[in-house]
């Protein structure tokens, strides 16, 4: 038998996260519905239901596929500041690829479980270095708030600042040139990991537990 009970049985939760997925990629500028959703399935918006519960499950399920690529094993090995900023390498690596993501899932809250577990480890190598309980979040999210804006400006054209032209901005236009190069988003953002880094470091010689 054809129609609509034959669709029915080839789709999967798996089906579901790789429709959204491709979805988010094609509509990075549109809301993230499940009637879309459906229509890209061709199936009916309720039938979604039979295989996942609900449009936050699927949300996640998508984040759970982009951050798969996230390593935070630097945290066994190294100092807390070093490891920091290997995992912000390997964070913004991993949404480089798909940053169409970046506006749906930063504004929805973080439940997938790859995600989850690596904060517990981030967070347990922070309270060991003798950061604050009140502030080990903070870290991570400062850490997170400056990559997320660093993969936009890594897949973003080579030259973002574009003086119209007969607009005098000599000194602009200069340093402009120098930095016209398909390296420049790159050096922006190690330049910004060693600042935040250092600044970090800074606040931990002011604020760190001692031990007793």
């Amino acid at each position: 038998m054809t129609g609509p009970r034959a669709v029915r049985q080839h789709i999967t939760e798996e089906r579901i996260v790789e429709a959204a997925l491709a979805l988010i990629h094609d509509e990075p500028s549109g809301s993230f519905t499940l009637a879309k959703l459906a229509k890209r399935l061709h199936i009916s918006a309720p039938t979604i239901y039979s295989h996942v519960p609900n449009k936050q499950y699927i949300i996640e399920r998508v984040r759970s596929r982009v951050v798969a690529e996230i390593d935070c094993s630097s945290f066994e090995r190294l100092p807390w500041d070093e490891a920091l900023a290997d995992w912000a390498r390997s964070y913004a690596n991993a949404f480089v690829k798909h940053p169409e993501t970046i506006p749906l899932l930063t504004t929805n809250p973080v439940q997938a479980p790859e995600l989850v577990r690596q904060y517990e480890v981030i967070a347990t190598a922070l309270l060991e270095a003798g950061w604050p309980p009140d502030e080990i979040v903070a870290v991570f999210t400062v850490v997170e708030s400056f990559v997320m804006g660093s993969v936009l400006d890594l897949v973003a054209p080579v030259q973002m600042v574009q003086p119209a032209d007969g607009e005098e901005y000599p000194l602009l236009r200069s340093l402009l040139g120098e930095s016209a190069d398909v390296l420049r988003a790159q050096h922006t953002f190690e330049l910004g990991i060693e600042t935040m880094i250092d600044g970090l470091r800074r606040r931990l010689e002011r604020v760190a537990v001692r031990p007793v």
